[in-house]
């Protein structure tokens, strides 16, 4: 009849509708309401459908460099614009049938059905169409992109491929970002040593691993030993010798990094106040995170510290790389070696936290200055009290076939003196180096030519050796420091 015909209509009508809303949900469910890319849920689920016999396929992982800082200055309305706009780009870069999602924050994943060669090849060129500026307003946002790249095979192992582009994308921010990086294997057999000495670290101090050497500081041209520079060492009972270059780091990552500082604080200050107790008068230098420079409790447990060893402030020497006061490649102290971590650096914090060390006593050493990022225009603005010259300096060859070894010592050594500044040579290894260092009027220099770095009672000897020549004393007492300092900020 007409009655059932219309009410059949109207069924129709409703299932199509609601068959019709349901596709639109589904959709919903494996989409970003953002960008409209896929979510973690379509990666997934195409994942697993691939490993039921699907072709091979490659995964990358994206993640964007220096992302938080457009949410932290610009505000999230320009972060999601930058991000809509990725997902524009990503769409329009991809060939069909490759599949882009947004994993969440500002982490992206590609699925390429190709082979490696040609997937790698797809994200070099992504990384160029990343990194092409951002046009909001007022001003446009500049960014850049690090991808991991795993290649699946006959796909089986959905979350093994998932851990294994995600660690190519760690080591691609860990070499500088801005890159491609493909899996290894080697990264594995990384990640286990890493987590291994992450855990073996945390109990360390307890069971005594770690040792202190000291490596002196000379004055020129006699030779004397005038200072020594502490650095620590840590001897595992199954790993054996771990060298620093591994350890700070992950000391830093993992928040240990004070620990190990006031470890190497209080058995420096112990054993010099025992020099001090033996008629000697060297001063001590340790190193410092750029972590503990922005504890606000830092300076009272230093000056704590040194009341305990009955220590005074002006023998200490806190010393603090180039490249961690200034942020550049997020590289860390590694106690004598290099080190990289990433560290958010607060430049002013940092600043005021030295000057208050400074008005304690306590003297601050610039170190590694000139070792691949040029700090001369932020040089006055940081209150320290010696520079420590790069190694890189006294090995590097004449600019000219018949030109003067070290041609830049003599120019650092002059820079130190025009702001007032003690200078330090560090890895001198030969006598004609140390000849150069002392040509160039430096009074100050560190390396294997003077003593490796050695046990403390090998640093005792030293100490007890007669040398005809006394030491120079620092040029400038600490208060005509800081009035060089006031001056360089005027």
């Amino acid at each position: 009849t007409a009655r059932q015909l219309v009410a059949a209509g109207v069924a129709h009508r409703y299932a199509r509708r609601l068959a019709e809303r349901e596709a639109y949900f589904r959709e919903m469910a494996f989409t970003d309401p953002l960008t409209g890319l896929g979510n973690r849920r379509r990666l997934m689920r195409t994942l697993y459908a691939d490993a039921l016999g699907g072709p091979p396929s490659v995964l990358l992982l994206i993640d964007l460099d220096g992302f938080k800082n457009v949410n932290d200055v610009r505000g999230h309305d320009v972060g999601d614009a930058v991000l809509v706009e990725i997902g524009r780009r990503l769409r329009a870069n991809l060939r069909p049938g490759d599949l882009a999602a947004r994993l969440g924050g500002d982490e992206f994943a590609v699925l390429m059905w190709a082979a490696p060669e040609e997937a790698y090849g797809a994200a070099q060129r992504l990384l160029g169409v990343l990194s092409d500026g951002y046009r909001v307003e007022p001003s446009p946002v500049l960014l850049s992109g690090s991808i991991g790249l795993a290649g699946a095979g006959s796909l089986t192992d959905v979350p093994g491929l998932l851990h294994n582009a995600d660690l190519a994308l760690r080591f691609a921010k860990q070499r500088g970002k801005n890159r491609v990086e493909r899996y290894d294997a080697a990264y594995d057999r990384w990640m286990r040593r890493r987590t291994t000495v992450e855990q073996e670290l945390r109990g360390a101090i307890e069971r005594e691993e770690l040792s202190l050497v000291y490596q002196p500081v000379v004055a020129l041209p006699d030779g004397r030993p005038v200072g020594v520079e502490a650095l620590v060492r840590w001897h595992h009972p199954a790993l054996g010798p771990v060298p620093a270059s591994e350890f700070v780091p992950v000391a830093e990552e993992f928040g240990l990094i004070g620990r190990v500082d006031r470890w190497v604080l209080h058995q420096a200050c112990h054993q010099l106040s025992r020099w001090m107790a033996d008629g000697h008068d060297p001063w001590l230098s340790v190193n410092v995170s750029v972590r503990d420079l922005h504890l606000p409790e830092y300076v009272a447990q230093l000056v704590e510290v040194l009341r305990a060893h009955r220590v005074p402030a002006g023998r200490l020497v806190l010393e603090v790389t180039e490249s961690a006061v200034f942020g550049w490649a997020q590289s860390q102290p590694g106690y004598g070696e290099t080190s990289t971590a990433r560290v958010e650096v607060d430049l002013p914090e940092v600043v005021g936290r030295l000057a208050e060390l400074r008005a304690h006593g306590v003297r601050v050493a610039l170190d590694g200055f000139g070792g691949g990022y040029s700090a001369l225009g932020q040089l006055p603005r940081i209150p320290v009290d010696l520079i420590k010259i790069d190694k890189g300096f006294v090995s590097a060859p004449p600019t000219e076939p018949d030109g003067a070894p070290a041609p830049l010592v003599p120019v650092a050594v002059a820079l130190g003196a025009q702001l007032g500044l003690e200078v330090v040579v560090e890895g001198v290894r030969t006598a004609a180096q140390r000849e150069t260092v002392a040509a160039a009027g430096c009074r100050l220099a560190q390396g294997d030519l003077f003593g490796p770095p050695m046990p403390a009672e090998h640093v005792e000897a030293l100490l007890a050796r007669p040398f005809l020549i006394p030491a120079p004393r620092p040029a400038q007492d600490l208060g005509q420091v800081d009035s060089a300092h006031e001056m360089r900020q005027s």
